[in-house]
Formats: C-alpha cells, sequence, structure tokens
C-alpha cells in the first residue's frame, strides 16, 4: 500500500508544470484498479460525484467481505499474512471508514508490535473504537489504563447499591444473588471487560480490596462476590476457578438464595477453612473481605438470632454449648472486624470475647423467655429483665458483634411480630447511633419490616416517639426513613391523625438538609393534603346520601 501523504501531495503539486496531469496521475496510481470500473469514472465526474465519495462507498461495499476474509486467515493461523497486512493497513487506521478492518486485523494477532499498541493508546478516538479484545491485551500491561476504564464503573455501582437502600418497598437483601448480578448492568460491564482474562480479574478483585482498606465502603465485598458469582454462572469458565475462595464464596452464596446458613453448609465452610488454615493470603485477607459483605453480615446475624430463638425451644440454657452457634459468631465477627484483620491488627484465629457468651447472650435468651412468658403486653408494662443500661450499652458500643446481634434482634423481634418486646427495646438505639443505628443498611431492612409487619398504627407511633422524633433532625436519612414511615400510615385507618403530629414539626427538615430530603418532604405534604381532600369528598358524599335518606323518608310519612 503506497500512500501519498498530505506533504508528499503538496510537494508534488507545487513542484509539478502540469497540475491536471500531476492530479490524475496521482488518481491513477492511488484508485481502484480494476479496468471494469475505469469506463465509469468520467461519468461520476459529470455527475459531480466525488472520488472520495465514490471510493468511501466501495470501501463501505467491500468492509464486511475485508473482515470476513481476515478471520478466514486468523482460523487459518496464518500469523505470516496477518503481520503482512497489519504492517502495510495499520498507516491507514485513523481513517473512520478503514479503523474497523485494521481493528480486525489487530483483533486476531497474538502478539501486537508495541509500536502499533502505543500508537492506539496514545490516540484516543482510535482507543475507544479498539474491540474488546484488543482492549484487554492493552490492560494486561497497562494497569493505569485499567484502572482508568474500573473507575466510573464501580462508582456507578455503589450509586446503583445507595439508590435501591433508599426504597423500602422491598428488601435489597431479599432480592435473590443471582438475579441481581444478572440483571447488574455494572456487574455485566465487567465480566465483558474481564472476559477470559485471569490476570485483568486479579486486578479487579485487589482493586475492590483496596478501595475497601482506603474507604471502608462495605459494597465492594459485594461487588466482588456478585462478579465470582457471575463468572461462575458461565459454565467451566476458567476465571471463576481461579479464585482460591472460589468454592467457600459459592456456599454462601447458597446460603443467600436459601435465605439461611444451614448446619450442612456450616460443615462445607468450616472443611474450607481447615484445609486451607495456613494459608495466611486466604484466611487473612480473601475471607474476611468477602465476610464483610453486608448481605452476608445480614444472613450469618439473622441465623444467629434464630439460634437463639431455637435454644430456648430446645431448652439448652447457655449459649457456649452451642457449637454451631459458635461457628455463625466467628463468622460474623471477621466480617465486621475485616478492615482490622486486614490491617494486621487481628487475625482470623482470634478468639470471640467470652463476655459475649457467658453475659451478653444470656441476656438476649431471657429477653425472648420473658417476652413468651409475658401475658401483659399493655404499653405501660416493663420488661422484668432489668438490664444493666450503662454496661449492656458500653458493651455493645466496644463489641461490634454485640451491637450487630442487637440490631438484627430488634429487626427479627419486628418481623415475628413481637411488638411488646420491640417497644421495650427502641430506647437502646438512641445510645447507638454511631455504631450502626443510623447505617442505611439497618436502617433499610429495619422500616421494611415495621411496614410488611405492623398492623397497629399506635405501634408505629411508639416507634416514631422514642427514635425517630429524637433523631430526625441531625441524622439526615433517620429523617428519610421517619418520612418513609409517615408516607405508609397515610394508608392506615386514622393514619392522617399520627401523620399530623409529626409532619410539621418533628419531621421538618431544615436548611441545613439536602435538597434530595426537601422533595422527599413536600411530596409527602402533598399526599398528606390529597388524603385529606379524599377524606373530606368522602365525608360529604357520605352525609349527602344520610340527608337524601332522610328527605326520603319524610316524603313517605
Amino acid at each position: 500500500m503506497n500512500i501519498n501523504f498530505k506533504e508528499e501531495l503538496k510537494t508534488t503539486l507545487t513542484n509539478c508544470e502540469d497540475p491536471f496531469r500531476a492530479i490524475k496521475d496521482i488518481q491513477d496510481e492511488n484508485g481502484i484498479a480494476l479496468t471494469q470500473i475505469r469506463p465509469a469514472l468520467p461519468l461520476l465526474d459529470l455527475l459531480e460525484v466525488k472520488r472520495l465519495d465514490f471510493h468511501l462507498a466501495v470501501l463501505d461495499d467491500m468492509k464486511d467481505r475485508l473482515i470476513k476474509r481476515i478471520q478466514e486467515l486468523a482460523q487459518r493461523d496464518d500469523k505470516e499474512q496477518l503481520e503482512t497486512l497489519l504492517e502495510k493497513s495499520f498507516a491507514v487506521i485513523n481513517l473512520t471508514h478503514v479503523t474497523p478492518i485494521v481493528m480486525e486485523i489487530v483483533k486476531h494477532m497474538p502478539k501486537i508490535p508495541d509500536k502499533y499498541v502505543k500508537y492506539i493508546v496514545e490516540h484516543e478516538q482510535i482507543y475507544s473504537r479498539a474491540p474488546i479484545e484488543l482492549k484487554r491485551l492493552i490492560w494486561t500491561d497497562n494497569h493505569t489504563l485499567f484502572q482508568k476504564e474500573l473507575q466510573p464503573i464501580i462508582s456507578q455501582y455503589l450509586v446503583n447499591v445507595e439508590e435501591q437502600l433508599l426504597q423500602c418497598d422491598h428488601n435489597y437483601f431479599l432480592q435473590l444473588p443471582k438475579q441481581r448480578r444478572q440483571t447488574s448492568p455494572t456487574i455485566q460491564s465487567l465480566v465483558h471487560m474481564i472476559g477470559t482474562n485471569i490476570k485483568l480479574y486479579d486486578i479487579v478483585r485487589t482493586s475492590l480490596q483496596k478501595l475497601f482498606q482506603r474507604t471502608k465502603i462495605v459494597h465492594y465485598s459485594s461487588l466482588r462476590l456478585l462478579l465470582l458469582m457471575a463468572f461462575h454462572d458461565l459454565e467451566n469458565n476458567s476465571v471463576s476457578k481461579s479464585d482460591s475462595i472460589h468454592i467457600f464464596v459459592w456456599t454462601l452464596d447458597a446460603a443467600l438464595k436459601e435465605r439461611k446458613l444451614d448446619l450442612k453448609k456450616q460443615r462445607e465452610i468450616e472443611q474450607f477453612l481447615d484445609a486451607h488454615a495456613r494459608d495466611t493470603d486466604i484466611i487473612n485477607k480473601h475471607i474476611p473481605f468477602v465476610l464483610t459483605d453486608p448481605n452476608i453480615v445480614s444472613i450469618l446475624a439473622k441465623s444467629c438470632i434464630l439460634l437463639l430463638h431455637k435454644q430456648v425451644d430446645d431448652e439448652i440454657p447457655l449459649p457456649r454449648s452451642n457449637k454451631e452457634l459458635q461457628f455463625l459468631l466467628k463468622l460474623l465477627n471477621m466480617g465486621l472486624y475485616a478492615w482490622d484483620v486486614l490491617d494486621g491488627a487481628m487475625s482470623f484465629h482470634d478468639a470471640i470475647d467470652s463476655k459475649l457468651l457467658t453475659h451478653y447472650l444470656p441476656f438476649l435468651i431471657r429477653l425472648i423467655v420473658e417476652n413468651r412468658l409475658n401475658t401483659d403486653i399493655s404499653s405501660s408494662s416493663i420488661l422484668k429483665t432489668l438490664l444493666p443500661q450503662t454496661e449492656f450499652v458500653q458493651y455493645m458500643i466496644n463489641n461490634r458483634l454485640a451491637c450487630q446481634l442487637f440490631l438484627r434482634f430488634i429487626i427479627e423481634t419486628y418481623h415475628q411480630k413481637q411488638f411488646w418486646l420491640a417497644t421495650q427495646l427502641i430506647p437502646y438505639l438512641n445510645e447507638l447511633i454511631e455504631y450502626g443505628s443510623a447505617d442505611k443498611v439497618f436502617l433499610h431492612q429495619f422500616v421494611y419490616f415495621v411496614r410488611q409487619s405492623v398492623e397497629q398504627i399506635h405501634y408505629i407511633g411508639i416507634l416514631l416517639d422514642k427514635f425517630f422524633v429524637l433523631q430526625a433532625q441531625g441524622h439526615e436519612f433517620i429523617l428519610y426513613y421517619g418520612l418513609i414511615l409517615l408516607k405508609h400510615i397515610l394508608s392506615k385507618t386514622n393514619g392522617t391523625n399520627l401523620v399530623s403530629k409529626y409532619l410539621y414539626q418533628s419531621f421538618k427538615p431544615t436548611r441545613d438538609h439536602s435538597t434530595f430530603i426537601h422533595d422527599k418532604y413536600h411530596q409527602l405534604i402533598r399526599d398528606y393534603e390529597e388524603c385529606l381532600r379524599q377524606i373530606q369528598t368522602r365525608e360529604q358524599t357520605q352525609q349527602q346520601v344520610s340527608t337524601d335518606k332522610q328527605n326520603s323518608f319524610s316524603i313517605f310519612h
């Protein structure tokens, strides 16, 4: 391919004696060398069809044939021919109509010369049009460029999760994990980017762990699990099999699907941990990072609380005698202290605080027993199991495991419709504001189960008075979820009376609150006013019907 570039053309036309003759020679030299086409060219000139347009039309017609021919050469593994084609055609890669053809050659090259790779990377317009196969080869050697591509995708994943946590019509943590990863554009984009390139997968995995260590955002762990299982969904996939904790994550994924970690799966996890007990990378890096996923934390905490209820049913008095409970607690503890383990301040093999088993959990069991035995569920009756409040609260503040178990205990108490016990425990949430009760992950699940379980708005009023009203102005997301509860109350009988109690004072956002909160608040006011209008219309209609009946009665008598 002998191409006359701009400077060569300029030199030729400047120094020639007959420009028209020079132009004709250039056209003859660089035009399509087919005798059948030559006679038609003068006619196209008369029709004012530019030679450029003509050549581009021919090129578009031939593009698919050329690409097919290149694919045939690749199937025959004709490396020499491909190299020759690349060398001759790369000079025109900047031409938009030719770029796909050159990229097709590059895509099938087993090894791309550095000079071509460097040129593509340095020219954004060409790089953006590169096929994914070529980009993977570039990313394998250029980690910085790959990280640049990853950053907006990972950021979008966090945005999507935050948006879902702000929706209480569904519980984000009850969504089936396979459905979540198959419907997530982020996961599908990452799978497409990585393909079967194990090195790129390792870069993503390492990047997510580093991001967690830098920010403590637990959703990076969720993304790591979803990505691994997305590759697992692809049968015989080499990427998932290359991950050292593939079996471990597979078992956890099954537990999420069934919404419980049964004894069989616990044994499988225990066997995996025993088999890799001396592998510090697995035990003190990969496992804690996976266990900090809020979906895993949720299922482990729920399993622990349900085991406490089971202990009461089976009349097993001491948590320290329950090996199944202790194993779940160990996993949960590692998830909650994952950052400390990755930072080297803790180890997976560190024992759980004995006081949790001998003092704290027995308190929770006593609460369960008293709730079952109690017959007076009026709001004036109080717990007989007096908790040493200062010691009890201080222990939860100092122990993330105890705090997480208590938060889950309250969620399960509402879920099981044990409202009397729940109302006794609500005040403790005010003491745990900085330790989880103001977190979106907790509030999302808590408010969901309150809305699903509580039919009497009286109990929601108690919850609002004892927690949401006290914390709404100082914590934006508590205010937000309080507005969600008020919106829920509107649909209940006499709900407008309870809403009016809070709407214009306790839950009115201030200047310091975000536009998002103000929009939600004003929308709730509109819903409230519409509800009042509907009630007023209903009352007027009923009054009119009653009046008509009385008039009819008077006529006949």
